[in-house]
Parts: C-alpha cells; sequence; structure tokens
C-alpha cells in the first residue's frame, strides 16, 4: 500500500510541477508593476516562449564577461560585446569596435527577436535585423541559463552569427561563441508602475508624428536635415544636399526599463539608415520631465499608451515633439 501510494505521490508531484512551470508566477517583489518581470530566471531550453521572453527580459553587461571568444582578423576591427538588450519584443546589441584608437567607438544593432519552440519548449532564440525593409536571419543564441543568486541575475549562452557583421556595416569578425554575463539593475521607477503611470506609458516604441520648432521647422525638414552639408568656406552660410545620402523617411525612438534609449532614422521601406543608443532617466517623482545622455531635459505635456507629446530647450532653440506608439 505504501508502494502505491509513493507512486501516486510522484504522479501527482510531476503533473503538479509541469502546471506550475506553464502559468505565470506572481512575482511579489514586482509590487503592482504592470512592467515585465525583471526577476525571472531558470533555463531557457526547459520553459515556454512566455516563460523564457520574462528570463531573458533585461540587459545583459559584458564589461565582466567571460568569453570563449574575442574577434580579430586582418579584414576587420577588434571588436568585443558591451551589452545585450532584450525588451518585450525587440533587442540592442551594443558593441565596442577597437580601431587603434586609445577608446572604441561604439556600434549599434537594433531588431526584433524569436523564440522558437519544439514541444512547446524553446529551443532557441533568433535575432533579426531589417535589410531592404524585411527582418533578415542574424544570429541564434542557445544554452540560455539565468541564475539568480543573492545579489543579482546572471547568464550563460552560446551565440553563432548566421549573417556576417559586414553586412549591416559592422566592421567586425566573427562574435560568435559561449558567454557570461551580468544583469544590469532596472530603473527604480519599473518596481510599482501600473498601467496608469507615466513610466509603463512610456516604455515602448515609438515613432515621431510631427515636430515643430521656433525657427519654423517642421518634421519634413528635421528628416531633410540629416543629409544636409553645410559650407562655411565664405561668408555667407551655404547649405546643400549630400548627393549619396538617402534623406530619412521616418524617425524612431525606443525606451526601455533599463534606462536605455534607441533613435533609428529609417528609410522609405522601414530600414535603418542611423541607429543611436544612449542612457535615459526621470527628473522628478512626477515622471513629467525626462533628461537624455545625462544632457538634454523635456517636459512632457501629454502621454497615453498610444500618444506622447513633449517640449524642449536646446541651445535658445524651442522643440515640440508628437510620437505615436508603434505596435
Amino acid at each position: 500500500m505504501k508502494k502505491i501510494f509513493f507512486i501516486v505521490l510522484v504522479v501527482f508531484y510531476s503533473c503538479s510541477k509541469n502546471k506550475v512551470d506553464s502559468i505565470d508566477v506572481v512575482e511579489s517583489r514586482m509590487g503592482n508593476s504592470a512592467i515585465t518581470n525583471i526577476f525571472a530566471s531558470g533555463d531557457v531550453s526547459k520553459q515556454s516562449a512566455e516563460q523564457a521572453k520574462k528570463t531573458i527580459f533585461g540587459k545583459w553587461d559584458f564589461d565582466n564577461s567571460n568569453s570563449s571568444n574575442r574577434s580579430y582578423s586582418a579584414k576587420s576591427y577588434e571588436c568585443s560585446f558591451n551589452y545585450i538588450e532584450f525588451t518585450d519584443s525587440s533587442y540592442i546589441m551594443s558593441l565596442n569596435i577597437y580601431s587603434g584608437e586609445s577608446s572604441p567607438e561604439s556600434g549599434s544593432i537594433f531588431g526584433n527577436y524569436e523564440l522558437l519552440e519544439e514541444g512547446e519548449l524553446v529551443t532557441e532564440v533568433r535575432l533579426y535585423f531589417s535589410v531592404s525593409g524585411s527582418d533578415v536571419h542574424l544570429a541564434t543564441l542557445t544554452n540560455i541559463i539565468v541564475t539568480e543568486t543573492t545579489t543579482d541575475f546572471s547568464a550563460t549562452f552560446d551565440i553563432d552569427f548566421v549573417l556576417e557583421l559586414g553586412d549591416v556595416d559592422i566592421i567586425c569578425s566573427d562574435l560568435g561563441g559561449s558567454y557570461s554575463v551580468e544583469k544590469e539593475d532596472a530603473m527604480d521607477e519599473t518596481i510599482g508602475s501600473d498601467s496608469d503611470s507615466n513610466h509603463y506609458k512610456i516604455v515602448r516604441n515609438w515613432r515621431l508624428s510631427s515636430y515643430s520648432d521656433s525657427d519654423g521647422r517642421d518634421l519634413s525638414e528635421v528628416l531633410r536635415s540629416y543629409c544636409e552639408i553645410y559650407d562655411y568656406s565664405t561668408d555667407t552660410e551655404t547649405i546643400s544636399l549630400d548627393p549619396d545620402c538617402i534623406i530619412p523617411s521616418s524617425f524612431h525612438a525606443n525606451l526601455s526599463t533599463f534606462g536605455t534609449y534607441v533613435t533609428m532614422r529609417l528609410d522609405e521601406i522601414g530600414s535603418p539608415i542611423k541607429i543611436d543608443v544612449g542612457t535615459w532617466s526621470w527628473i522628478n517623482t512626477e515622471q513629467t520631465q525626462f533628461i537624455v545622455d545625462d544632457d538634454w531635459v523635456a517636459n512632457i505635456n501629454s502621454l497615453s499608451e498610444t500618444s506622447w507629446e513633449f517640449d524642449s530647450e536646446d541651445e535658445g532653440l524651442s522643440q515640440s515633439w508628437s510620437f505615436s506608439a508603434v505596435e
């Protein structure tokens, strides 16, 4: 009788464990936050895509990482990872590019990612980059394990590049290999940010829908200015267009709860022309003022999950910005 009871107990425990793994576990440390759980951990290969998305969510720092590979070749610069960050639907890859200077230059890749499953368990995470308006498979992450200690979170994973970085205008040789990284802390506002908070509303993808400033410029002129060349060789300033430059069709911004922003100028088919990455933070507790790169300050006029309007002052130039959310 005891033997039968033991078998029943094992079966019940096994079924219960599978059930727990298949549902969302409430994380008390998040408070009433509507932001994705920043405290998830585990072996991604034993999780569903829904669970794994929470596990990889975050900014993973390579500064003190242990790696089986450091990239260098005669045809490309020596490069290393700075960080990889996963948001709910996108990733940001920041690289250090060493070209003989005392300090490295930075290169950034931004795109969508996909979690592939077999038998409702994740087998790999695919990173994509937009080329000619289509998502192209750039790299694959496997063997992802996120571990929580008493002080922080760390992760180990393998990355394999399917596409050469030169194809996305990053002059580096292959950075594929095995890595061990640490997770950076999220912004303090992450905890307890319910769906009514400005922090929750602002953390998403945005497209610039209108712009105006005290010089009388509008959105089309700002996009056009990306290709303008200023000539000061004479007493009169002259402005011309670079014939080899593509005038951006749109301007996008992505803000994360780990204090990262990405801005992108896109061509008419949606491929990035220019990607810039930096940091942002709130200035006041009311979350109506924010600062970019510890330098540029803006004041929010209105903010919802679908629209965002703010004003700024830049060296005497008054600016008004309106963004629409991008799914």
